[in-house]
C-alpha cells in the first residue's frame, strides 16, 4: 500500500480527514490532532501531530510499512464489548 491508495482505504473505512495528515491527499488538516506520515532524508516517518508539535513514533525504510501502521491505528476499533480485555482486564 502506498500512500495513495492508504488516502482511498481511509476514506472507504470512514476514517475522517482530520485525523490523518497525508502528502497529496486532500483533507481537513485543521485538526489540532492528528497523525501524520512523511518522507524524511530517505526513510517514512509516522506519528501525531498534537498541540502544535510532531512527535515521531516510527522511522520506516519502506512506504509500505509506514502506510499499514497508520491504517493500523486509525482503523483498530479496540478490544469488543464483552471480551474481558476492557480496561485491561481479562475474564
Amino acid at each position: 500500500m502506498d500512500r495513495f491508495e492508504l488516502c482511498q482505504a481511509l476514506r472507504a473505512a470512514g476514517v475522517p480527514s482530520a485525523y490523518y495528515e497525508i502528502p497529496d491527499c486532500p483533507g481537513d488538516h485543521r485538526a489540532a490532532d492528528r497523525y501524520f506520515l512523511e518522507e524524511r532524508d530517505g526513510e517514512w516517518v509516522v506519528g501525531v501531530h498534537e498541540r502544535g508539535r510532531r512527535e515521531v513514533f516510527e522511522r520506516f525504510a519502506e512506504e509500505t510499512r509506514a502506510c499499514r501502521w497508520i491504517y493500523d491505528r486509525l482503523t483498530d476499533e479496540g478490544p469488543a464489548p464483552g471480551s474481558g480485555q476492557e480496561h485491561g482486564t481479562a475474564r
